[in-house]
């Protein structure tokens, strides 16, 4: 029994060797975006966990959603040293198995948390009725318990599957969320369209959770795009090209969106300068905490 599990584990972790081995441009490239991503996102993340974790008055509603990207993120740039020296000198199939189920957190649960800070813009624009009875911040914390919920086993499934079998499941995952932030983004700007009666202005919230909800997309569709276009055109790539460069370059997306929503909020509350850092002031507004209550 030890014996079969260990040689599974071997075929996943060595499943790009004999071929990517020989052509490791895409990896290299990969590589590079992970360490950068970890310089940037670790302190990025830490520094958010501190600045909530230190707030004296309750943190917000938005802000547990915050809280929950952050750990999650923080772990992500906490594996990444780890799953290149093991890639390119351990080789341990164990090892593998680990830093790919943490790898998954950022492609899986961080994109969940980022649908649910858009679905709850969406009710506090379009349903603000049912939006109050729903202020407590114990709904925000049982739907980041369901998005652990959800994200823990699928990573631990997408750990044991190998890379190049994992591209069809985060597609269609990652689908079903754009569709959803979508309708959102749809949603709420329909209802900014129709102004209130006597009012040639759009109120100044609903204005910020449309500008939140339509930043959150873009950060998704580009960060998620290349791979879920990528997926359906496999047939029409040599089987090494597309393992051992497109998907790699395409999977590279994914990382930078651990630490650019946690940057554009550490701008927000002053710990970094929004000159400083290349995003306008809108798009930093857009992902500052909404204060709805």
């Amino acid at each position: 029994m030890v014996s079969n599990n260990t040689t599974t584990l071997l075929t996943l972790s060595t499943s790009f060797d004999s071929e990517c081995r020989d052509n490791p441009a895409g990896f290299a490239f990969w590589s590079a975006i992970e360490i950068l991503t970890a310089i940037l996102g670790l302190p990025a993340n830490v520094a958010v966990l501190w600045i909530l974790l230190q707030k004296q008055n309750a943190v917000s509603s938005s802000e547990v959603f915050i809280m929950n990207l952050a750990v999650m993120d923080a772990l992500f740039c906490l594996n990444t040293p780890l799953d290149i020296c093991n890639y390119y000198f351990l080789e341990n199939p164990i090892v593998y198995t680990v830093t790919h189920f943490v790898y998954n957190f950022n492609v899986i649960g961080g994109p969940l948390i980022l649908c649910c800070i858009c679905v709850e813009r969406y009710m506090a624009v379009v349903h603000p009725v049912t939006y109050l009875g729903l202020k407590s911040l114990t709904y925000r914390v049982l739907c980041s318990a369901v998005a652990w919920a959800i994200t823990v086993p699928f990573s631990i499934y997408l750990g044991m599957t190998p890379l190049e079998d994992t591209a069809y499941v985060i597609s269609g995952f990652i689908s079903a969320l754009c569709i959803v932030m979508i309708f959102c983004s749809i949603s709420i700007l329909r209802v900014l369209r129709k102004s209130a009666p006597g009012r040639d202005e759009v109120h100044p919230m609903k204005k910020k959770a449309f500008q939140m909800v339509f930043t959150i997309l873009m950060i998704v569709l580009i960060s998620f795009f290349p791979t879920v276009g990528m997926v359906p055109f496999e047939p029409y790539f040599n089987e090494t090209t597309f393992k051992c460069y497109i998907m790699p370059v395409c999977y590279s997306f994914f990382t930078p969106s651990s630490f650019i929503q946690r940057l554009l909020y550490l701008s927000l509350v002053g710990a970094l300068s929004c000159v400083q850092f290349p995003c306008n002031k809108a798009c930093c507004i857009a992902l500052s905490p909404t204060p709805w209550t």
